[in-house]
Parts: structure tokens; C-alpha cells; sequence
């Protein structure tokens, strides 16, 4: 149970988590690489000017000037670009609203001619509006939407510009726009706070310039203001200032290259900010919006925000070392706990060893149930279900012991399932004739095992103890559920039944030690995966980034620890000495059977053994072993029923076994009560505009939700 749901719960985070975290890894793999086979349109380089206006009516405004280049990838000529667009976010700060008015848009032609574009009425949507030859609407045209963003009500805080259909190239637009309530006031100070440009597309940017321009009129003295920057990998980047680039203006200016602009996902930002105080605390905020600390004293605090701004970095660090540290802690007790649990699983448990080492075992150990002996040969290794090659064997043990046999009903067909009939051979007395005199001999056969009676009991009760096709066989198996649930229950306790009763198992449930261990192994591996991909997909968004490596180091020491124990765990199965004798054997027979020295050696294997080496390959699995021995070392195999009949070493004799499982099965689970259940769903898409990947967190939030309820539950059952 525990294995099913670890298995379950795996697959969940498989499904929920790292497919989404690789493919969105891949797909910023590819689309930095230039080979993203999904379209695009990206900002690449901006040359940015602010220019502050504090008279009359202008609540805090600078009029903004932005000279944008567009890197234009589209999928197909057939599919080109539209449109274009520039984020223009909008929030509330400090109670009052930054938001924006577009004066006008222009496109830059590469030899300096302008065009400029015109307002749009609405919103285009539709395909025919891109295409519209009236003039009103269709290419050359620009919209603001005003946000706040509402998919539902299309609105989404930025400005469009409608082009001709661009399929690759670049291409360079200008942009003058107003932003309102970008400078504050404040009792003993004011701010003049920039956004210049923020979210994912910062990666994709190549150069950027900028200028802040304060009219000399409303330019601070010096020792009067501080200005900072924030934002990139640095945190902070160097500014210039300057009376003189244009006249009339102090001039605040930057310029960064593809090497400064780096960013985490904590860092996507690039800001400005310009603080007045002291005798010029208000020189440039006279006709500022009243905010909520208009009357209050704001300096100390800004200027504690700019401290703690400044230590961020370092304090990160400090904190990303304790979280190394305690990682490491962790992983030590990990190898502790792994390198000494076979001394204290010894010192608790008895676990024998064989009496002799075997490497290859030619003889068979025992007339053992085939069932039984292919769980005894794997039990240390793979876990080994009762499946179509332990019916298949059951039944070729039964051939071979002459309780039954397997025969065509049409002579000149061909051996395929439809045209095979069992036959019930097996009879307490037999008349023979010899000349004259009648007389009754019984015949002698050899005793069969708890499953192969179980296996035999099914074919009399259906055949009445006659005959019967395969076919009629199979079906009324699958329709029989009490008898046949009945049947699989007695097969598959007949490994324990055996075991005990026959002194292989120190107790029942001889694997207890070996699945716990397993199980230890499979958490640590879930632990691992979580801690390896999304614990460290979720920091790498904030600034502990991936902690200097911590937890993949504990991730790789759980999965390390998990490798360990699943190979100590193969020895902790509660043999008896006997059993360990016997698994010895068996496994040898099985090593011998699977390797290249049964067709190599030249020894002489009778018959009878043939027949029995058929038979627990079979069982085992390997039956394609030994049947092409069969075809080079036994000649004479015409004189055995058994090996000579075609239909016991073909294909069609597993792909029958494999339709009775499937048959044992259905009639098993119909008993048992099953049913199936499902889920449906719907989807759809819209008229693309630029594909890009955005991590679904409202439905990684929901998927997470259900998942911790599913494991509540289920411990609680437990």
C-alpha cells in the first residue's frame, strides 16, 4: 500500500511541478539561444528621457520620452506580428495612483525617417481589425490601455502599436508619454520615484540608456538630495550628473551594457530615486498630489529604507551560509544513519547466509512449485508478481506431468489459440488391452503442487473433467468471479503458505524488514527530488537564490543514502538456513539458466531434465533461453511429448498465458467489487499574440493544496 502511494505521490510532483519547471527552463534555454521554435517580439534596447515638470496642474508629472528597438522572431511568414507593445505598470503609492497618458507614437525607419501613428479608437481584437482596409482601423494605429489589467474586460496596462506584419528583423519605435504622481511629497522632504523597467522581458535587454532631467529652477542644491539607483545583479549601478549635456537641466544619466544588465528573478528591475531635503526639501514638488503622508515627516525612514537596501546583500549571504550549514548538519546525520543501519538491523534481526556459495546450480534443487520457486530465486532482487509466466508454467508443469495435455481441434491449422483444445488426461485407473485379456492397471503420476493442483482443479471444474478450447477456457474463467477471485487468492498466499509450512521464511511477512528499508529509500528519494527542484526552482525567485548549493547537497546526500539502502535492503529477507540453502539453489539454477554456459556446455542433459529446465525458465521468465538451447544441444527432443510439440516453445503459447491473466484478472477484480473512474476537462486558446511561458502559480497553489489534503487523509488512515 505504502509503495503504491509513494509511487503516486512521485508522479504528482512529476506532474505538477518539475514538467512545468523543465519546460520552462528549456523554453528560456531556447529563446535565449535564438532557437526557440515559438515565436517572438522583445524589447532589446532602450534609450530612455524623463523630464521633470513641477507647475501648476501637473501633480508630480514628468513627460517621458522612450526610443525602443524591437527583436522580431515570428514563427511563419503565414503567422506574422500585429502588434507590439510597452508595459506601462500602474500602482498605488502612498494612496495616490501613478498612471499614464501616451502623447504620441512614432516608428523610427532605419535611414532616420519617421512615421508617426495615430490614436486608435479601441482595442483591436479581432483578426479583421489588424486587417481592416477602411483606414479606421488596421496597421499605423496606437492604443493605451489604462489597465488595471482584467483579461475579462481586455484591459492590460500598456500601449499597443498596430505595424505592419513583421515577420523578422528589427525594428525601433518612440514613445512620449506622461506619468503622473511620479514625484511626492512629504513634510520634511520629497521623492521623485522612477520605474524606467521591471518584469521578465528585462532579460532580454542589450543596452540601456537614460536620462532624468530637473529643470535648474527645481534642482535641489548640493548637500540638499541624495539620488540612488537600484536594480541588476549589482544591486546599485553608477549614475553620472551634469549641468551641461542639456542646457537648463541638471542631468542625471546611465548607460549599461549586455554585461551590466544581469538580473535574478528578485532583480528585475532598473529605478531611480531622488531625495530632497533640509532647505530644499520641497524645490521641486510646489504642485504635488496631496498622498497620505503629505503632512508627515517621512526622511528617517526613507533614508533606513535605503540602508537596509544596501546591507540586503550581505545579509543574504549571512543567511544563505546558516541555511548551507544546517544543510551539511543534515547530511551528515544522513550518512550516519545510512553507514551504520546494517550493524543495528543485524544486531535486532538473524540473517543467515548459505552453507556454500553457488554460482551456477545445473540440477533441479527440488520438485518446487514453479510459483514458489521464481519468488524464492528473486526474492532479494527485483519484486517478482505472479504474471503470465507463472500461469504459463503452472500449465507447461502440467503438461509435463501428464495430468493434461494441449491439442489442435482442427489437425491442419495453424497453433493459435483459437484452434487449441485442453485435453484432461489425468484419470485414477486405466484399461489395457493385451490380446485376449482385459486388465486394470493404475497408473502413476507424479504429485502435484499447492498451485499446480489449484491451476489443474480450475481446468476440471470448467472441462467437467473432459475437454475444452482455450478459448471457451479463458472466457469462462473471466466470467466465473467467485471461483477465480478464489483461485488468484489461493496462488498468490501460497507463497507465504509454502515458505512457512516448509521452513524456507522465519515468519509470514518475510519482506517486512526489506520494504521497510525500501520504503525509508523511496522517501528520502521524494525528499530529494522536492528539495533538488522545486525547493531550490522557489529560492532561485528570491534573493537566497540556491543558498550556495545547499540543498542540492542534501538533495544528492538523500539520493546517495537512497542508492544504499535499496541495495542493503536485498539482504534483509528472513530466510531460515534452510531457505538461505534453497534461495542459494535456486537462484544458481535461474543464474545458469539466464547465462551463456547452458548452450556452450557440452555436457549431457537428459530429457526429463529438459522438460523441467522448460518449465522454471518459464517461471523465471527466460523461457527463450533455454528453448534455444533446446534447438542446438538436444537432438533427440522428438522423443519427449513435451519438447517436441512446437506450440510449448512458440510465442503463442506466452501470448495465450498472457490472455488467461488478463482473463484472471477482470474476473478477479469484478468479484472484488472495481470500478473506474475518470475526469474531464476543456480547453481553449486564443488569437496568439506573442507566446511566452508564465509560470501557472494559481493552479501550482490549488494542485499543492489538494495534494497536502490527499496526504493528510492518507496518513490519518494509516
Amino acid at each position: 500500500m505504502r509503495r503504491n502511494f509513494s509511487s503516486i505521490f512521485v508522479f504528482f510532483i512529476i506532474l505538477i511541478y518539475i514538467l512545468p519547471i523543465i519546460f520552462s527552463f528549456f523554453s528560456s534555454l531556447m529563446e535565449d539561444s535564438g532557437i526557440n521554435p515559438f515565436d517572438y517580439a522583445r524589447i532589446t534596447d532602450v534609450d530612455y528621457k524623463a523630464t521633470l515638470v513641477d507647475e501648476p496642474g501637473s501633480d508630480g508629472k514628468v513627460v517621458i520620452t522612450e526610443r525602443l528597438t524591437f527583436d522580431i522572431h515570428a514563427f511563419s511568414k503565414s503567422n506574422p506580428f500585429w502588434e507590439l507593445w510597452r508595459d506601462l505598470p500602474e500602482s498605488y503609492i502612498d494612496g495616490v495612483k501613478v498612471d499614464y497618458k501616451v502623447n504620441s507614437v512614432k516608428q523610427i525607419l532605419a535611414n532616420g525617417t519617421e512615421i508617426v501613428y495615430r490614436e486608435s479608437p479601441r482595442l483591436y481584437w479581432e483578426d479583421s481589425d489588424y486587417t481592416d482596409t477602411t483606414g479606421r482601423y488596421g496597421p499605423k494605429k496606437w492604443y493605451h490601455s489604462e489597465g488595471p489589467y482584467s483579461e475579462s474586460a481586455r484591459r492590460y496596462e500598456c500601449v499597443f502599436f498596430y505595424v505592419e506584419p513583421l515577420y523578422r528583423g528589427d525594428v525601433t519605435f518612440e514613445i512620449e508619454y506622461e506619468m503622473n504622481n511620479a514625484a511626492l511629497r512629504y513634510r520634511d522632504c520629497s521623492e521623485l520615484y522612477l520605474s524606467l523597467y521591471s518584469e521578465e522581458t528585462i532579460n532580454h535587454l542589450e543596452s540601456y540608456k537614460a536620462q532624468i532631467l530637473i529643470p535648474e529652477k527645481d534642482m535641489p542644491s548640493a548637500g540638499n538630495y541624495s539620488a540612488y539607483t537600484y536594480g541588476t545583479n549589482s544591486n546599485r549601478f553608477p549614475f553620472t550628473e551634469s549641468d551641461s549635456i542639456n542646457p537648463g537641466y541638471h542631468t542625471f544619466s546611465f548607460e549599461l551594457d549586455k554585461d551590466q544588465l544581469k538580473f535574478r528573478p528578485y532583480n528585475e528591475y532598473i529605478e531611480f530615486s531622488l531625495i530632497s531635503y533640509g532647505d530644499d526639501a520641497h524645490t521641486f514638488t510646489d504642485y504635488a498630489t496631496i498622498n497620505d503622508y503629505f503632512f508627515t515627516n517621512a526622511l528617517d525612514e526613507l533614508n533606513q529604507e535605503q540602508l537596509e537596501y544596501d546591507e540586503t546583500t550581505q545579509i543574504y549571504k549571512d543567511k544563505k551560509l546558516k541555511v548551507l550549514y544546517v544543510c551539511l548538519g543534515i547530511s551528515l546525520l544522513i550518512i550516519i544513519y545510512c553507514a551504520t543501519k546494517d550493524k543495528r538491523m543485524r544486531k535486532k534481526h538473524l540473517f543467515y547466509e548459505p552453507s556454500m556459495k553457488i554460482k551456477y546450480f545445473r540440477d533441479i534443487p527440488s520438485d518446487l512449485d514453479p510459483v514458489f520457486a521464481s519468488n524464492l530465486a528473486f526474492c532479494k532482487g527485483k519484486s517478482h508478481r505472479i504474471d503470465a509466466d507463472g500461469y504459463s508454467a503452472l500449465m507447461l508443469s502440467l503438461v509435463r506431468k501428464d495430468y493434461i495435455g494441449l491439442e489442435k481441434i482442427d489437425p491442419n491449422g495453424e497453433w493459435l489459440s483459437n484452434n487449441v483444445k485442453i485435453i484432461v488426461k489425468y484419470q485414477k485407473s486405466t484399461v489395457f488391452n493385451n490380446l485376449d485379456n482385459l486388465y486394470q492397471e493404475e497408473k502413476t503420476y507424479e504429485p502435484l503442487t499447492p498451485n499446480e493442483e489449484q491451476y489443474f482443479n480450475l481446468i476440471v471444474r470448467h472441462s467437467q473433467g473432459e475437454e475444452l478450447t482455450m478459448n471457451s477456457f479463458r472466457t469462462k474463467v473471466s466470467s466465473d468471479y467467485a471461483n477465480t477471485n478464489s483461485f488468484v487468492n489461493n496462488v498468490n498466499n501460497s507463497i507465504t503458505n509454502i515458505g512457512v509450512t516448509e521452513g524456507y521464511f522465519q515468519k509470514a511477512d518475510y519482506t517486512e524488514l526489506m520494504r521497510q528499508t525500501r520504503g525509508i529509500a523511496n522517501n528520502f528519494i521524494v525528499i530529494a527530488i522536492i528539495l533538488i527542484v522545486i525547493v531550490n526552482f522557489v529560492l532561485y525567485q528570491t534573493r537566497y537564490d540556491f543558498a550556495f548549493g545547499a540543498f542540492f547537497i542534501l538533495g544528492f546526500t538523500l539520493l546517495l543514502g537512497a542508492l544504499y539502502l535499496r541495495k542493503i535492503a536485498k539482504k534483509y529477507i528472513l530466510l531460515t538456513p534452510f531457505g538461505e540453502d534453497e534461495y542459494a539453489k535456486w537462484k544458481g539454477l535461474y543464474d545458469f539458466l539466464n547465462s551463456e554456459t547452458l548452450m556452450k556446455e557440452r555436457t549431457i542433459i537428459e530429457l526429463p531434465l529438459w522438460e523441467q529446465y522448460l518449465v522454471y525458465a518459464t517461471a523465471f521468465g527466460i523461457s527463450e533461453k533455454v528453448i534455444a538451447a533446446l534447438k542446438i544441444r538436444c537432438p533427440d527432443m522428438s522423443s519427449s511429448a513435451m519438447l517436441s510439440n512446437p506450440y510449448y516453445t512458440s510465442r503463442n503459447f506466452i501470448y495465450t498465458s498472457h490472455s488467461f491473466r488478463s482473463a484472471v484478472r477482470s474476473a478477479s477484480y469484478s468479484a472484488g467489487g472495481g470500478g473506474y473512474g475518470g475526469f474531464s476537462g476543456h480547453g481553449g486558446y486564443g488569437r496568439r499574440r506573442s507566446w511566452r511561458w508564465r509560470w501557472p502559480v494559481e493552479v501550482i497553489k490549488t494542485q499543492t493544496i489538494y495534494l497536502l489534503q490527499i496526504l493528510i487523509i492518507y496518513y490519518k488512515k494509516e
